[in-house]
């Protein structure tokens, strides 16, 4: 079979949180099962010299390879040859999305004649669904961004016919457009990338949008299917960044990695947790703002990885409690060395469709304290609850 996966990020080429990770997961483990599968990403600017160009293909693109995945790295400098992914800086937006996203969900769908199947990530390339007579699946990895726009302009950018674009149409939402409704209705099969969140987005409009209703009236249910990790790339037991390598046999050499993160930090030494992602209201890291204090007090450290629309804050812990705080921007590295070095990796998300941080975490031996909702329900397993069975602790509420 010949897949072509649509998605704004792929790991290692572009990537801002998980849906980066996934994405280049699943190529991985499909290729390993024998599927023929392509990536196409937008050629952002930082990817202006990267790959080669492919004249066989229908569209202006250039080629490169991930292991066994071929990528294709859709040409568009009006829409792409600009800084950042998303946005100029970390967390920011450009005023435009609708309009680069639909540029490239045209892109796509005059590439799909040539695969079997296309699997579109998240509401970015939703549209593609509306333009292609090729089966696709349409995953949720995070319904809260849908990715709206202006009606009319967006549905002439992407020449979608007029039963999509009037009122109740697939494309039709509140009298804008909704990339992520338009993958939803338009795809052959929809997923998202857990079971309890799958179960979720059907009746809490808190985490779609709104889009609850739509989700309820479809055809055939979301099916929930977890987000994996590629164990071999992510393996303790040689993974040259940390300090030694250590398993889950033999976790003496974990705490090299320890010191390693402390010494990388700079924290006095206490109890240290760590998080690795979007630094958003989502991830609900400002549910602890007001009772940091006294936590640092009883010998709380805390290690940040990645920058959102939070970072104000953080950076105003950081500045408050300069020995007990580190915020950072993303880097795998430190990624790496800290799921090895904390000794728990904090995940209090408000919601969490799934989350790979407490997966890396996990395989890390790094016990994640979670919020269970989501995802952290399907993958965290609670010492209090199954202590011969548990991998972390869990709140609710």
């Amino acid at each position: 079979m010949k897949l072509l996966m649509a998605a704004a990020e792929c790991s290692p080429l572009a990537r801002t949180g998980g849906m980066g990770e996934a994405v280049a997961g699943l190529a991985k483990a499909l290729s390993n099962h024998g599927v023929d599968v392509t990536v196409a990403l937008p050629r952002y600017q930082h990817l202006r010299k990267t790959g080669a160009i492919d004249e066989a293909v229908p569209i202006p693109a250039f080629r490169t390879q991930l292991g066994d995945v071929d990528v294709l790295l859709i040409d568009d400098a009006d829409a792409f040859d600009r800084p950042g992914i998303y946005g100029p800086t970390p967390g920011a937006a450009y005023e435009d999305e609708w309009f680069r996203w639909a540029r490239f969900s045209s892109a796509i769908a005059r590439l799909a004649g040539g695969f079997d199947l296309v699997h579109l990530h998240d509401g970015h390339v939703g549209p593609v669904a509306l333009l292609t007579d090729v089966p696709t699946v349409q995953t949720i990895h995070n319904a809260s961004y849908p990715l709206l726009g202006p009606l009319a302009a967006a549905a002439d950018e992407l020449g979608v016919s007029w039963r999509d674009r009037m009122l109740g149409g697939a494309l039709e939402w509140y009298g804008q457009a909704n990339y992520l409704k338009a993958g939803i209705i338009g795809a052959t099969r929809v997923t998202t990338v857990s079971p309890t969140f799958a179960a979720q987005i059907t009746d809490d409009d808190s985490v779609t949008g709104g889009l609850s209703e739509v989700i309820r009236w479809l055809g055939h249910p979301v099916t929930g299917i977890v987000n994996g990790i590629d164990t071999q790339a992510w393996d303790p037991r040689r993974d040259p960044v940390l300090a030694a390598p250590f398993s889950a046999d033999q976790l003496t050499a974990r705490g090299k990695s320890r010191q390693a993160l402390f010494d990388k930090s700079g924290l006095d030494d206490g109890f240290l947790i760590g998080n690795v992602g979007r630094m958003t209201e989502q991830k609900g890291l400002h549910l602890v703002d007001a009772d940091l204090p006294g936590l640092i007090e009883e010998g709380l450290r805390l290690v940040l990885i990645g920058n959102g629309n939070l970072d104000a804050m953080i950076d105003g812990w950081e500045r408050g409690h300069p020995n007990a705080v580190r915020h950072f921007e993303y880097s795998e590295e430190l990624a790496r060395l800290l799921y090895a070095g904390a000794d728990a990796y904090f995940m209090p998300s408000q919601f969490e469709p799934c989350g790979i941080g407490q997966l890396y975490a996990m395989r890390y031996g790094c016990p994640p304290l979670a919020h269970l909702t989501g995802g952290l329900a399907d993958t965290v397993v609670d010492l209090d609850e199954r202590p011969d069975e548990g991998t972390g602790l869990t709140l609710c509420g």
